[in-house]
């Protein structure tokens, strides 16, 4: 018998993040109603990563940590289990039963395969996350929450099934979905707020790797003045362009995902009643403000490149220290609230 099933009480609210706002909604669905910037603080989400590989095209450049459903459950006790499949018809059989248990279903996708998102064939990114939360088998399609929508999105199942088994690198979403068991009551907030801030401090500050973090940053900084020899501008200028959105863009929320992480310090200020976090939350945003400016210093290289690249590497070795500096402090501050328990 065909399925026709919208998830009973689910509710999608528009946010800035893929993950964050689908991880806001079903948290919500469950009872436990989270800001998306709190989610995403609490996910130990602010990271920075560099990746640069010889079968690349092109390098990656991203503001986002790994892990970040991983850590969020973790933080907040929540059951989780991660789920893949080689195999589409097992893929779709797992949603059609949760759908049909009324709960919604957090999945990866490859972004091109869904038409209502208009994205150009060649911009595969398979770590799109979106809710599941109906279906209508006859008409063929699946009810999509999808970040900034305000409304549910339409995907044909079709749509859907080729979106979650792409095999595009470097993120192919290997029909994964999520599912979750929360109880009756999550970690006290003071707990969980200084375990995500201290992941996140430890990912920023002391990763082994020279890709991520910081480090990754100067990494970034030092090697962004070599580019037009190793990416002509007047043949890669899209290369400038897709830099400017992974930091600007594409699910942010603005300056390399910082803007969206100091609403997350402002908002622990006052669920903890601490000023400092506040102080923090300002130092943080000014930092968003300067991945703002060399994002578009970035995008502008092909087009006027004498003295931007001296520009840009002087503000990423800027952000980078400004970066340390507020981290150490929010490593100091944690710490000490950890004494005084």
């Amino acid at each position: 018998m065909s399925m026709k099933k919208m998830v009973e009480g689910f509710v999608h609210r528009p946010g800035v993040h893929c993950e964050s706002s689908a991880l806001r909604d079903v948290f919500e669905h469950h009872g436990f109603r989270f800001s998306e910037e709190m989610i995403f603080g609490l996910g130990s989400g602010l990271g920075f990563v560099y990746w640069k590989g010889r079968r690349m095209s092109y390098p990656f450049v991203g503001g986002r940590a790994k892990g970040l459903v991983e850590n969020l459950c973790g933080n907040l006790g929540v059951a989780l289990k991660v789920h893949t499949t080689s195999g589409r018809k097992r893929a779709y059989r797992a949603v059609r039963e949760l759908i049909g248990r009324d709960t919604p279903v957090v999945i990866n996708v490859d972004m091109p395969f869904l038409s209502y998102l208009g994205v150009p064939g060649e911009a595969h990114f398979g770590g799109h996350c979106v809710v599941v939360a109906g279906l209508d088998e006859e008409e063929g399609v699946a009810y999509v929450a999808d970040t900034e929508f305000k409304e549910l999105q339409k995907a044909s199942l079709r749509e859907l099934e080729a979106a979650r088994a792409s095999g595009f690198k470097p993120f192919p979403p290997r029909n994964r979905w999520f599912t979750f068991t929360f109880p009756e009551g999550l970690t006290p907030m003071d707990v969980a707020i200084r375990s995500a801030i201290r992941k996140t401090v430890e990912t920023m500050l002391y990763s082994p790797a020279g890709f991520l973090g910081v480090k990754g940053i100067r990494r970034f900084a030092g090697d962004v003045g070599e580019w037009p020899g190793e990416y002509p501008p007047g043949e890669c200028a899209w290369l400038y362009d897709v830099v400017h959105v992974f930091l600007e863009e594409d699910g942010t929320g603005g300056g390399c995902f910082r803007y969206l992480y100091s609403r997350f310090l402002r908002e622990v200020g006052e669920v903890i009643g601490d000023d400092r976090y506040s102080v923090l939350a300002g130092e943080y945003h000014r930092v968003g403000q300067k991945w703002t400016d060399a994002a578009s210093l970035i995008r502008d290289i092909p087009h006027a490149m004498d003295g931007k690249l001296a520009e840009v590497k002087r503000l990423l070795l800027e952000i980078a220290g400004d970066e340390e500096r507020a981290l150490r402090s929010l490593d100091r501050l944690t710490r000490r609230s950890k004494e005084a328990r």
